[in-house]
């Protein structure tokens, strides 16, 4: 019973529970109590508990909140198992995993490093591919100038046969290139334009039955901010959102919707709006009647609908990734001035999210973005807001100062319990106004504050101070990166040489180097 670990199961399951954001008075609750959300972490809990050898999780990271994703990835990378990951979170595979098996043209190639370091690479494989690709084609054109001259020429017949045959084997040995990312560019019209203040809360509270939510909420929000919303799940993210896109009446206190200001809400039930019997097509056409076809074709290889089939599937037929990228082509094809997105990239493809992202970067309207997906939140907030014990807190900054403002006041709240003078750090902003839920100051047309810029600027300036050290770290490890790749290539071709294989022991001293490095460029990568 301890060696099969009988008396550490109950910490286990507790610790696994706390870090996929369970509350400890969750743990005595029947599982038919939960959510859908809460039941696909119920789930996962179970897997990690039975610590199998092989994990396979798909999309582990869609049912989470920023900081259980957090959790999970210290997790995955510590985990002494294999793990092998369907995900398009960026941030949550360049943390946890050391090896990308990418699908492409019915193939699978695997890359070592994490994803970022897999984008570096299957880009100089490509550039390799190409280069092969473009000499190959270049023997064929001029073999076949030759073949075109000569094939009926007597005296050179036999050369020219020769010829059609180097030409047939090229063929059969012609690299294939793989598909580029999709990658489509779509400006999406402007939203119409709207008075500088957005929505206004005030006074505002929630409460269902003896659940107390939060209490007297003073919140403006303005033109052009995006702002995520931040903190553990439970906590009232979604219900914040639909109090201010005005799904959701609050308990006490009003909520004020600015001039000429339309709301469009999305989230998952948005899928469910759709006519199952329509074609992709034709359910554009309901929100673009007067747009002509190529115009919604257009639009729709945008949303990576790009050839007839897809066009012409049905809504039924289409996969959930399918459906959420239809129902967002439908949102942003006539934007509201205030966007609500509720995890938006839930069931989105890599390719999917950059094309979201790049949509909502040049948003010129106000949006509230809730998300696990910390590219995506990175990519597009300038302002946080986070929730978490009652209480909403406005952070003036985009998602790194939210993070090192978290880290600070944390720091104080340590070295206050300790009795200890506070750390001295540069201060972006002091720590009321970071703790008070304070409206923002009013901005001109949408733009930031001077006391918003000092503030981003100083929490800029400390943040490259702190990270110093790790840049000059990384310059180093870059060069000696380089360095080894060199020799890692020099090596390939040189024991692909007879001459070298002929002589055994330059032949072992070079494949023990060959296979040094191939155990150290991984570490350095890392």
């Amino acid at each position: 019973f301890e060696h099969l670990g009988g008396y550490e199961l109950e910490s286990n399951a507790r610790k696994i529970l706390s870090g996929l954001g369970f509350k400890v008075t969750d743990f005595e609750r029947p599982c038919s109590e939960f959510s859908g959300g809460w039941q696909m972490r119920i789930a996962l809990a179970k897997l990690f508990l039975r610590h199998p050898d092989l994990l396979l999780l798909d999309e582990p990271t869609n049912h989470l909140d920023l900081e259980s994703v957090q959790w999970l990835r210290g997790f995955i990378a510590n985990y002494d198992g294999a793990v092998l990951i369907v995900s398009h979170d960026r941030a949550f595979m360049d943390a946890c995993v050391d090896h990308v098996a990418a699908l492409e043209n019915r193939r699978v190639t695997t890359y070592t490093g994490n994803y970022s370091s897999y984008l570096k690479q299957r880009e100089d494989n490509l550039e390799q591919m190409r280069a092969k690709r473009a000499a190959q084609e270049r023997d064929i054109a001029h073999m076949q100038v030759f073949v075109d001259k000569f094939r009926y020429k007597p005296t050179k017949a036999a050369q020219a046969q020769e010829r059609i045959r180097k030409i047939e084997q090229i063929k059969k040995e012609l690299v294939i290139l793989p598909e580029g990312h999709k990658h489509i560019d779509f400006k999406f019209p402007d939203p119409p334009r709207s008075g500088d203040m957005v929505v206004g809360l005030e006074g505002v509270s929630k409460s269902y039955g003896n659940k107390h939510i939060y209490s007297d909420i003073d919140l403006k929000l303005y033109r052009g901010e995006h702002v995520a919303l931040v903190g553990p799940n439970g906590a009232g993210k979604s219900t914040l959102m639909k109090i201010l896109a005005g799904l959701e009446p609050p308990t006490t206190g009003t909520r004020d919707l600015g001039t000429n200001v339309g709301v469009a809400y999305y989230a998952q039930h948005a899928l469910e709006g759709m006519t199952e019997s329509n074609t992709v097509l034709q359910e554009i056409d309901t929100v673009t009647p007067k747009w002509t076809v190529p115009q919604q074709r257009s639009l729709l290889g945008a949303f990576l609908f790009s050839d007839n089939d897809s066009i012409e599937k049905q809504v039924r037929v289409l996969s959930g990734g399918e459906k959420a990228r239809l129902a967002l082509a439908k949102m942003l094809v006539a934007p509201e001035a205030l966007l609500c997105l509720d995890e938006p990239t839930n069931h989105l493809d890599i390719d999917s999210v950059d094309m979201l992202e790049n949509a909502l970067q040049n948003f010129p309207g106000t949006i509230v973005l809730i998300s696990h997906d910390e590219h995506l939140v990175r990519a597009v907030a300038n302002r946080v807001i986070d929730i978490r014990d009652g209480k909403v807190t406005v952070y003036d900054g985009d998602y790194d100062y939210y993070l090192y403002k978290r880290e600070d006041l944390a720091a104080r709240a340590a070295a206050e319990a300790a009795g200890e003078s506070a750390p001295t750090a540069a201060k972006p902003a002091s720590a009321a106004q970071a703790s008070a839920p304070a409206a923002a100051p009013k901005p001109v047309e949408g733009k930031k504050t001077k006391e918003q810029k000092r503030a981003e600027a100083q929490a800029r300036a400390a943040l490259n101070k702190k990270l110093k050290g790790v840049r000059n770290q990384l310059k180093k490890i870059e060069a000696e990166l380089d360095k080894k790749r060199a020799r890692y290539d020099e090596l390939m071709e040189l024991m692909a040489s007879e001459e070298l294989y002929a002589d055994q022991d330059k032949f072992n001293a070079a494949l023990g180097e060959y296979n040094g490095l191939k155990q150290e460029l991984p570490k350095l990568e890392d």
